[in-house]
């Protein structure tokens, strides 16, 4: 081994806006010593700036930056072509927060409850090629996939009946705009379009524009 390169600190960067959690992270990265904290940041333009500045091995991100737009921090990070490895610090156990997480390549997600006093030394083997996810994330993650799966295969099923006009107005519909409005667009009558809707709320078995939206969305036939 070289003895020169195992004494390397890994560089880490905070990204946490709350200053009591921020400061338990420091502390427990410091009290390991092959870690070595380069930047603490509260928001997502001070981790970009810092990031490019110094460039850390690892990142350590509260998904509540921001509001609640942690992973947006780091998709933004990503495309500044930063590939630190990263370990997420959370509060949320719903599955699809995990899932994006990891299509982005997080390699640690850890529950802020149980993880603060440990950030270090997870730091440390995240750097050293560990992955480490709670199995509770895990297991949430697996759901839903699983549950995207099934709605991928459902949006594929119900697209397969939509007809081309019906698909045009349900894009039309998601971005807003009346019967009346879809209808000067389409240089059709008002009541072709209600007709052609109610076919829509068939099919995706809703009863609202609102329902509609969100199921479609939902199953992916539009984005918003």
């Amino acid at each position: 081994m070289d003895t020169d390169a195992a004494h390397v600190p890994v560089g880490v960067t905070i990204a946490i806006d709350h200053p009591l959690v921020r400061d338990a992270v420091r502390r427990s990265c410091d009290r390991v010593g092959t870690v070595q904290v380069l930047a603490e940041v509260a928001d997502a333009p001070a981790l970009l700036a810092a990031c490019r500045e110094r460039v850390p091995t690892v990142i350590v991100l509260d998904d509540e930056l921001g509001g609640g737009h942690g992973l947006e921090a780091l998709r933004a990070v990503r495309e500044q072509g930063v590939v630190a490895g990263v370990l997420v610090l959370t509060d949320r156990t719903d599955g699809a927060s995990v899932l994006d997480a990891l299509k982005l390549g997080v390699r640690g997600y850890l529950g802020k409850a149980d993880g603060l006093r440990g950030v270090g030394d997870a730091v440390s083997r995240i750097a050293a090629g560990e992955r480490l996810i709670d199995p509770e994330f895990e297991q949430a993650a697996v759901m839903a996939l699983g549950e995207f799966a099934r709605h991928a295969r459902e949006g594929s099923e119900i697209q397969a009946t939509l007809t081309p006009r019906e698909q045009q107005i349900l894009g039309l519909v998601s971005e807003g705009l009346t019967m009346q409005q879809v209808a000067r667009r389409l240089s059709i009558s008002p009541r072709t379009v209600e007709t052609h809707v109610a076919k829509l709320y068939r099919k995706l078995g809703v009863r609202t524009r609102v329902q509609a939206v969100s199921r479609a969305a939902q199953l992916g036939l539009i984005d918003l």
